[in-house]
């Protein structure tokens, strides 16, 4: 009775929750049930999406010239917004018809309130040119590609716009789909055509057809007869909205009563615009629907319906047409979340296969549980931080698989070494009453309190690794927010079933009892790797732990000197590094762009070429392999310019081919060959977010002297191996044709304005008026007819209007001349830019010493040949450093923070520095780690390396935190060290095991949805395994010194921190660099005469021998 009136006064919740078996029961199943509830209808989608602090002004100024649209339009906003309170940079680009400018602003700032001091700004611009439209503008839209939809075979312009819009409307009236846009079916134009020599006899102009057809064309209201019966409203109704209708527009009208109609005049086309514009979809004329997901929504959702949807319509079309889907992002959210439910089964199987071989079934089976319950408990929380189900969000949980289990394998290990004790105590003494002995509760809450607060702490290190990155910014934001979240949220689950449900399970552990034949030969074996675990903790481990503390300075050298020999082999080049993963996936690309002036018969003839040879790609390699399902599923390009050629191939699905994306991007390009009058002909495969590996900018106010540094720049990168594609941002466009008025003209009064007002009238066209359609706008233009606007001569044999009506050959007031122009324009900073970006084959080279190359041994030489020039890096180059600047900020918070953790626990200021040294092991093994598998060193590496900062920690501080209750039993340091290593090694061993195996089936996997995870889990698995092997001897040793010599480390420590805050003023203004150096040097001059006290035998230690710091 006595007993149990001690035990009842036992306080904590491990304590109520291993009393209460059905409360822990009734948590575990109230995750599991919100967690299942909360996974169906959480969004799912591709990758997380970012917060782009971006506005966009779109303005479109038809017929411009990027030149003209530089100057008239984009200057002029430059200008305006110039000051404006928010926006940090704007950039902007001018290309044919349009100019665009992104306008980044502060992430503090109100963007509605933003918009409209931008478009108060623009309404200000009073010179604007006359024929722009009204600028847009938004806050970027957050919008992700979803699938496509493609329907091709025989059809004319006016059937695929029909069929397109009745489509894309079909698509719009599902329940999941928010945003469709329709590709390749034109734009609806009533064109009105003109003759120079019809104008001429009836003494007319452009400017008057138009101005008829705008006085005839319309509906007006009238007002209202206010009569005794009500009232009724009067309009007039005249609008014409077809090409009959406006043919019978009256031009003219004679007091005889003839009538000049539209029809005499001009031929009148209701058609579409006469903008090139091809696409063709496996060899056959289509038109595209894009289906974009908008922020919310469910990915998986929006593909089940149109998949439905095109089932159905499939059926309904013609014999001549097909209907397919096209590049469908679900099927890859869905292969994740497969991915990530077999590798939780065949890990946790792993798992429990190691525990259960070290330890006792039932105590492995409750420490499994530990994964699913931290999984749901993590899709439970997700929503309230705003986190989906996505690429990254599901590899957070491959990654944190074998992390969730470590303070349960720490708990549950104490308790079955506990009640180990205890049977084994209780049965040399005979106190056994029962042949089934169980384990009572008061020894499972004694067990699971011995290691609650360590393993506690150790959690918590890990939670601090990721927390800062959920507040890092920039355009990768989205992504480190999801995986900081998701491994959070998992931590902070694991904690409460490995110290309340799982304490409650593990009361009543049996040890004796008759056994059945399976469970006995686990026993047996169980017994057997018992006993040599150890024979190695005694026989092996702790003879060398102690040779190594009595040799404990040699030992630390040989340490060092290994972390001095690894880095050198890294710095050496032996292992890769690029920022994003090269990750092949299931589409390639080609992009062609043709020489200046060069024909559409030409443009047709290369398109011809390309497509021809991917299909003979896929034709050899059938042939070769005829069990094969092919390399290429669906072929399809567009164009939309009168120079360039874009190409998309889906190809069949990696699990179903022998070649990469890139070794079929290769075979492509050297089918195709060198083309003629081909200027640039890029072939890659998608590898993952961004596009070529490497973009480096130029920018500057001397347009001639940007325009040569980027064609030398571009020229120097060719010559390295393993670098293909360079590409200019600026490209020349068409050929151009250039009017300049001549003195005689001011002479008849002839003004420029006359002149490019006319030529605008007859080759673009006078915009009469816009109509509405159903859905779309329709413009209606006079302007000469096509055959007219496709010769030069109809230009040379143009006539001008004076202001008297005399109409005179335009050669007489201008001369003509050809030249070239500017495809686009980029600006940036108020200064032109261009951008050269190159693609690299990561086995022959990488970005980074290409850059410093470039930076170190050209680019002096090129600003000083041209001064008005700058360089700079951008794209993947510019995103890398930012987002490694970043990450270093938020390593050096999670360190800080990782130390504060373990300082307040353990009372001491040295002791976390000792922990916390086992972390530069760690990242060693995850560099060998990749070395091993050939994989490069990337992005997604950096996370499995923060990882390893929070758990390689935990175990380092279990082993110092046994030392320190030794010492307080009176042990001295190398046999508290010896007895906590011997008692902490099956612990650190399990920790160790169950995270390398646990992810040991990802790094094996060959599917295109694990490659990108498995950077990740090689930095995590190789990292811990090495670093844990380093803990057990490195630490010991390295605590041994630090406590021994404890005033003397204290100095090296103070010194250290002083010049640190030193530096730490000079940075923030307070210090002057010269006081700073000064003091500094005053420091190392004290350690210094300190150093040699030490060595001399005057600076002892004060500090008794079981004294804890």
């Amino acid at each position: 009775m006595k007993r149990k009136n001690v035990v009842s006064k036992t306080n904590g919740l491990i304590n109520w929750f291993a009393r209460n078996p059905v409360a822990a029961n009734l948590v575990m199943f109230l995750v599991f049930f919100a967690g299942a509830m909360s996974f169906g209808n959480i969004s799912k989608e591709m990758f997380p999406r970012t917060d782009i602090p971006v506005i966009e002004v779109s303005i479109a100024y038809p017929g411009a010239a990027p030149v003209e649209v530089e100057k008239g339009v984009i200057l002029p906003i430059e200008a305006a917004l110039d000051g404006l309170k928010g926006i940090k940079k704007i950039i902007a680009n001018a290309s044919r018809d349009r100019a665009y400018l992104a306008l980044q602003y502060e992430e503090n700032e109100d963007v509605n309130q933003l918009v409209t001091q931008v478009e108060n700004r623009l309404d200000s611009i009073t010179n604007f040119p006359s024929d722009i439209e009204k600028p847009i503008v938004k806050p970027m839209e957050q919008k992700a590609w979803s699938m496509g939809v493609v329907v091709y075979g025989d059809m004319s312009e006016t059937e695929k716009k029909t069929l397109g819009e009745e489509i894309r409307n079909d698509l719009l009236a599902l329940k999941s789909v928010k945003d469709v846009q329709l590709w390749g079916a034109g734009r609806y134009e009533i064109s009105i055509e003109v003759n120079e020599n019809r104008l001429r006899e009836l003494d007319m102009t452009l400017d008057e057809v138009a101005n008829a057809i705008r006085a005839s064309s319309m509906d007006l209201p009238a007002g209202q007869i206010k009569g005794n019966a009500g009232n009724i409203l009067l309009r007039t109704e005249g609008k014409a909205y077809t090409g009959k209708q406006f043919e019978n527009i009256v031009l003219r009208s004679q007091i005889d009563g003839t009538e000049l109609k539209l029809s005499e005049v001009a031929t009148v086309r209701d058609g579409f615009t006469d903008n090139v514009s091809i696409q063709r979809f496996d060899r056959k004329t289509s038109f595209t629907l894009g289906v974009f997901s908008l922020k919310g929504q469910n990915i998986l959702d929006i593909s089940e319906e149109i998949h439905e949807y095109v089932d159905r319509k499939v059926k309904e079309l013609p014999d001549s047409l097909n209907l397919a889907t096209w590049n469908d992002m679900a099927y890859y959210v869905d292969g994740r979340i497969k991915l990530m439910s077999e590798n939780l089964l065949l890990g946790g199987l792993l798992v429990t296969l190691v525990l259960g071989l070290f330890l006792n079934l039932r105590v492995a089976f409750w420490v499994v549980v530990g994964i699913p319950v931290s999984f749901a408990g993590a899709f439970w929380l997700m929503p309230f931080g705003d986190v989906t189900v996505n690429v990254l969000s599901l590899f957070a949980f491959i990654m944190v698989l074998g992390i969730v289990v470590d303070d349960a394998i720490i708990v549950g290990e104490s308790v079955f070494s506990a009640a180990q004790e205890e049977f084994e105590n209780r049965n040399s003494a005979d106190q056994l009453k029962q042949e089934n002995h169980r384990t009572p509760v008061e020894t499972v809450v004694a067990g699971a309190k011995r290691v609650a607060t360590p393993a506690t702490i150790g959690v918590l290190t890990t939670m601090a690794a990721f927390a800062p990155f959920i507040f890092v910014g920039g355009s990768f934001s989205g992504v480190t927010k999801a995986i900081g979240i998701v491994v959070i949220l998992c931590l902070t689950f694991s904690l409460i079933e490995s110290k309340l449900i799982l304490p409650a399970h593990l009361v009543g552990l049996k040890f004796t009892g008759k056994k059945n034949p399976v469970s006995a030969r686990i026993h047996v074996l169980q017994v057997k790797i018992s006993k040599k675990l150890k024979y190695v903790i005694e026989q092996i481990y702790s003879p060398l732990l102690k040779k190594a503390l009595r040799n404990r300075f040699v030992t630390l050298a040989g340490f060092l000197s290994l972390l001095i020999l690894i880095v050198g082999i890294v710095n050496g080049g032996v292992a890769r590094f690029e920022f994003f993963p090269n990750v092949p996936g299931d589409n390639i690309k080609a992009d062609l762009t043709l020489q200046d002036g060069a024909s559409s018969s030409s443009l047709l003839e290369s398109i011809t070429v390309v497509e021809d040879a991917i299909f003979k790609v896929d034709e050899d390699f059938r042939s070769a392999n005829p069990k094969s399902d092919g390399l290429i599923k669906h072929v399809g390009f567009f164009v939309d310019s009168d120079s360039s050629a874009n190409f998309r191939v889906e190809l069949v699905k990696a699990e179903n081919r022998t070649l990469t994306a890139v070794e079929i991007a290769e075979l492509w390009r050297d089918e195709v060959g060198l083309m003629p009058n081909v200027k640039t002909q890029k072939f890659s495969a998608d590898q993952g977010p961004g596009d070529a590996n490497m973009a480096l900018a130029l920018s500057g106010k001397n347009p001639e002297e940007l325009t040569l540094a980027g064609i030398e720049l571009k020229e120097y990168l060719t010559q390295y191996d393993g670098v293909f594609d360079v590409f200019n941002s600026e490209r020349s466009g068409s050929k151009e044709i250039l009017i300049n008025l001549k003195p005689y003209a001011d002479q008849i009064g002839v003004r420029l304005s006359d002149v490019a007002r006319q030529v605008r009238q007859a080759f673009y066209g006078e915009e009469a008026q816009r109509i509405q359609r159903d859905s779309e706008t329709v413009r209606v233009m006079v302007r000469y007819p096509i055959e007219d606007r496709q010769s030069i001569s109809t230009l040379e044999n143009m006539r001008i209007r004076t202001l008297t009506g005399e109409s005179i050959p335009i050669k007489e007031v201008a001369s003509i001349s050809l030249g070239t122009g500017l495809a686009n324009i980029d600006r940036e900073a108020r200064k032109r830019n261009l951008t050269i970006s190159a693609y690299l084959d990561p086995a022959k080279v990488q970005s980074g010493p290409v850059i410093a190359d470039v930076s170190k041994n050209f680019v002096p030489m090129l600003e000083e040949k041209y001064p008005s020039v700058e360089f700079g890096l951008t794209g993947k180059s510019q995103e890398k450093n930012e987002y490694y600047g970043e990450m270093l900020v938020g390593f050096l918070v999670a360190l800080f923070m990782i130390y504060g953790l373990l300082a307040v626990p353990l009372r001491s200021y040295l002791q976390p520095i000792v922990i916390m040294s086992v972390i530069p092991f760690g990242f060693i093994g995850a560099v060998i780690g990749h070395m091993v598998f050939d994989v490069t060193v990337n992005m997604l590496s950096v996370f499995g390396i923060v990882a390893l900062a929070g758990v390689v920690v935990n175990d380092s501080l279990i082993l110092v935190d046994f030392t320190n209750r030794g010492r307080n039993e009176g042990m001295d340091i190398d046999s508290a060290l010896v007895n906590a290593g011997k008692k902490r090694f099956r612990a650190i061993l399990l920790t160790t095991l169950t995270t390398f195996v646990g992810l040991l089936p990802i790094m094996f996997e060959t599917s295109v949805q694990a490659q990108f995870v498995i950077p990740m889990a090689l930095s995590l698995s190789f990292g811990i395994v090495f670093a844990s092997t380093i803990t057990l001897i490195l630490i010991p040793c390295l605590y041994s010194v630090v406590e021994t010599n404890h005033r003397f480390v204290s100095t090296i420590f103070a010194a250290l921190l002083i010049i640190s805050i030193l530096y730490i003023a000079v940075f923030a203004g307070i210090l002057g660099p010269a006081v700073a150096n000064f003091a500094s040097l005053l420091v190392i001059l004290i350690f210094l005469v300190i150093s040699v006290m030490r060595v001399a035998g005057k600076y002892p230690e004060r500090i008794m021998a079981n004294e804890i710091s």
